[in-house]
């Protein structure tokens, strides 16, 4: 049997569509890497035919795919869930892959239907070209065809979103994500009833059933800082405990120093023998000894584990994330900077990644900022809380507070514990109507609990004695009321649960709506049951579904995919009207160019123009407007930032703002600066000091920053527009030749994946940009101002008496020159 060339093309066209691929004038269109058609030498046709053939039965639905790539949703949608049977005899039960998907065009069944169709036209296109032995030449053109064939297949959605869940620690925050993510016990609570969240914990979705670990630790630099921060709390709280003479103050730094202690104890357990010499000694001695410590204690840095069973997997975080049975064993916990896991959940595979972070009350200030670096990333954002404390819960406070100065406004509530609710204490709370509608319940319940324990008497008294034909027929009308009085029963039980917690909840989503007035809509607070969930989750599926909506989980599950669904739609249209039809496209290039139709002459003439086109390309791309895009974004920056920069100015307004300060009482002074600069006192109120001290440049730098902006954009869409026009040109220049549709086809696909990359690119840019401008003009622990005030703080944290309320004071002077630092800005774009 003749053997095949890979890069030969089969010797027939027949049955292919050239307008197969798609329309031919895409909204976006792209350049192609450069093509060659000219047939190579020594063809052999023998045994190809048939997977010619096979090639050209692959039909998109309609002759230019429109119907299937191209779907047009209808205007709503309640939610089609698939109908899945159970197998034999096993009860079925609620499966979340079948809870109703958010009503947007990307969720609709046919744009959902249509992205199957498409994965399966690759898998079939994969299965032909791999149906010979041609594609597997090593680097051949059928080789190349083949894997981007499979790769088009095996197509997932890309992770796009990120959704942060920040509350203190005890709220239900671990168990709200087990209830989402669909996995019991994943991330548990401690011993002590206390979460297991000290450490951030990313969930990410694999395809595979097992589950996946990996663990990111802090460098022996970021330790030897933290080290830093907490032995100057300890040794200040226990050289001069007997000096500080306010209440409120040596709470706060007792409570400080006992993280500092704890931490301590964790990391060094079965080193730490003697405590006094964290104090005995010189700060620079213990501190260089600790620091050895840690580097003798830490972790492998390549920490991962693969293949682990949900209860594995949960074991080891708990491991991780909390402290250790032994005694003498260290906790791996003060190394970890963050944990990630990979699982197959329902929630995951629509694009999402749920972090799980400490909350910004964490007495471990590096651990806060950490939260507070994630939060500023993240694309949705849910402060968490017990119900019963929501409206008052200075954790969720803070949440907002921290959104406000940042510009964010992707912030939502989900208050847990829904079902902790006492009828009585209800009718006590809501007189009037509602107290009536629940003693009613409340009486139904009793009287039918009285008929049921009648029932089981007189079923007790038939079974206990010889019953005539007469008295078996009344038995069994007994067991069926039985039957019917416990439904009822059942029935009036969850009606009088969904009354107390439907209205609960919509008393404190009204409280809270009002609370955060402008900051937050009823759409994005949610009040959810992790207990009623999991009580119900494996019932039977027709006796546990109002219950698990009555969780209020289902919700929240599905207002998260929802968040997912314009850039996953913009993804999957790209799949299928770009990717697809370029891989068809190339797949009839190399099909057509075997036929040999054209003549010798106007083959080399296309060549040269192929030739021409590709140097213009490589010209155009390369020419000055391109080269400079990054130099003119830095001009942008240098123009309207920092050549806008008063700094002499500046540094006056944050001296005047120090003189405000300096009639302060000394015990606030000190409070304030503990708490670097942002603190709330009874007398003084909440205030912050690195907002206040560069207030004057933010109001300086506001406009001009926009402007900025405006100008960046304006460079991006002359770039986008330039590599448009260039391809036009190419596309233009090929269509002088007759008979090269394929070709051309190939090129616009090929030019709308190129400007649809573009535009990712300058989306991340955006966002960067936003991310650029809180770091840059917020008084954030984490921004520039910030992370150049904190040596500063730190000093003042160092000293202890009145004199600190001076050397702080000469400080915050020094501080003014802080403002040079919005040179670091340019260097970030």
């Amino acid at each position: 049997m003749p053997s095949i060339d890979a890069d030969t093309p089969l010797p027939s066209s027949e049955g292919i569509t050239e307008t197969s691929s798609s329309p031919a004038s895409p909204v976006n269109r792209q350049r192609t890497p450069s093509v060659s058609i000219t047939p190579p030498s020594g063809r052999t046709r023998g045994e190809s035919h048939e997977l010619t053939s096979a090639i050209g039965n692959i039909r998109l639905s309609d002759t230019n795919g429109r119907a299937t790539l191209s779907p047009e949703p209808r205007r709503s949608r309640n939610g089609t869930p698939r109908r899945r049977r159970s197998s034999t005899g096993a009860v079925e039960q609620h499966d979340v892959a079948d809870e109703e998907l958010p009503d947007d065009a990307f969720h609709s069944p046919e744009f959902q239907g249509a992205f199957r169709d498409a994965k399966q036209l690759m898998s079939n296109i994969q299965s032909v070209l791999g149906s010979s032995n041609i594609h597997e030449a090593h680097e051949s053109t059928m080789g190349k065809l083949h894997e981007d064939a499979g790769r088009l297949a095996a197509f997932e959605y890309p992770a796009t979103r990120t959704v942060g869940f920040v509350g203190d620690s005890g709220v239900g925050k671990s168990s709200l994500l087990n209830s989402l993510l669909d996995t019991k016990g994943l991330a548990r609570t401690s011993n002590n009833g206390e979460a297991c969240t000290c450490v951030v914990t990313e969930y990410h979705y694999h395809s595979r059933d097992t589950l996946d670990i990996r663990v990111n630790l802090f460098s022996i630099e970021e330790l030897q800082d933290q080290l830093g921060r907490l032995l100057q709390v300890y040794r200040t709280f226990e050289l001069h405990r007997d000096e500080i003479t306010d209440a409120a103050e040596r709470q706060d730094m007792e409570a400080n120093a006992k993280v500092a202690k704890d931490t301590f104890q964790a990391m060094f357990r079965g080193r730490l023998t003697d405590e006094a010499f964290l104090i005995r000694e010189s700060y620079g001695d213990v501190l260089d000894r600790l620091t050895r410590w840690a580097a003798d204690a830490r972790p492998s840095p390549l920490r991962t584990w693969t293949g682990l069973s949900p209860q594995v997997c949960s074991n080891i975080l708990m491991a991780l994330s909390s402290e250790p049975a032994s005694r003498d064993s260290p906790a791996t916990w003060p190394y970890i900077r963050s944990i990630k896991v990979f699982l197959n959940a329902h929630i995951l595979s629509r694009g999402l990644i749920l972090v799980d972070l400490p909350g910004l009350r964490d007495l471990n200030s590096a651990r806060r900022i950490i939260t507070e670096r994630y939060l500023l990333e993240c694309n949705e954002i849910f402060a968490i809380c017990n119900i019963g404390r929501a409206a008052t819960d200075e954790g969720v406070h803070q949440v907002f507070d921290l959104a406000d100065r940042a510009r964010l406004s992707n912030v939502g509530i989900v208050c847990t514990r829904s079902d902790d609710i006492d009828p009585e204490e209800s009718i006590r709370d809501w007189p009037g109507r509602r107290a009536r509608h629940i003693e009613q319940l409340l009486e139904y319940i009793e009287t039918t609990n009285k008929e049921i324990e009648e029932l089981k008497a007189d079923i007790e008294d038939y079974e206990a004695a010889d019953l005539s034909e007469h008295e078996r027929r009344e038995l069994a009308e007994c067991r069926e009321d039985l039957r019917q009085a416990s439904i009822r029963k059942q029935n009036y039980d969850f009606e009088l649960k969904e009354y107390l917690i439907t209205t609960r909840n919509r008393i404190i989503i009204d409280s809270l709506t009002n609370t955060y007035a402008g900051r937050v809509t009823d759409s994005r607070v949610f009040c959810v049951s992790n207990t009623i969930y999991w009580q119900n989750r494996t019932a039977r599926k027709s006796e546990a579904e109002r219950y698990l909506h009555l969780s209020g989980i289902l919700q929240v599950r599905k207002h998260c995919i929802s968040i997912v669904a314009n850039s996953q739609r913009r993804i999957a249209t790209q799949y299928m009207k770009d990717q697809i039809p370029a891989l068809l496209a190339d797949i009839e290039l190399w099909v057509q160019s075997g036929a040999r139709t054209a003549s010798e002459e106007r083959r080399e003439a296309l060549c040269q123009t192929l030739d021409s086109v590709e140097r213009r390309l490589r010209k155009d791309f390369a020419s000055r407007a391109f080269c400079r895009l990054a130099r003119g974004y830095n001009e942008d920056f240098t123009e309207y930032v920092y050549n806008n920069r008063h700094v002499s100015s500046w540094s006056r307004s944050a001296k005047n703002a120090s003189q405000d300060w300096a009639g302060w009482h000394h015990s606030s002074y000190s409070a304030f600066c503990r708490n670097f600069g942002d603190y709330c006192t009874p007398a003084i109120g909440s205030r912050n000091w690195n907002e206040e001290a560069m207030d004057e440049m933010v109001s300086d730098l506001g406009g001009p920053w926009e402007e900025m902006c405006g100008s960046l954009r304006e460079r991006q869409s002359s770039m986008l527009e330039n590599a448009d026009e260039f391809a036009d040109m190419a596309i233009e220049k090929l269509e002088e030749h007759d008979s090269v549709d394929s070709l051309t086809q190939a090129l616009e696909h090929r030019q709308s994946i190129f400007l649809a990359a573009i535009e990712k690119v300058n989306d991340d840019f955006e966002n960067s940009l936003r991310v650029l401008r809180i770091e840059s003009l917020s008084g954030l622990r984490s921004s520039i101002f910030g992370k150049a005030m904190e040596p500063f703080y730190n000093k003042c944290n160092a000293e202890f008496g009145t004199f600190t309320h001076r050397l702080l004071m000469q400080l915050t002077l020094q501080a003014g020159d802080v403002m040079l630092v919005e040179r670091q800005s340019s260097e970030g774009l």
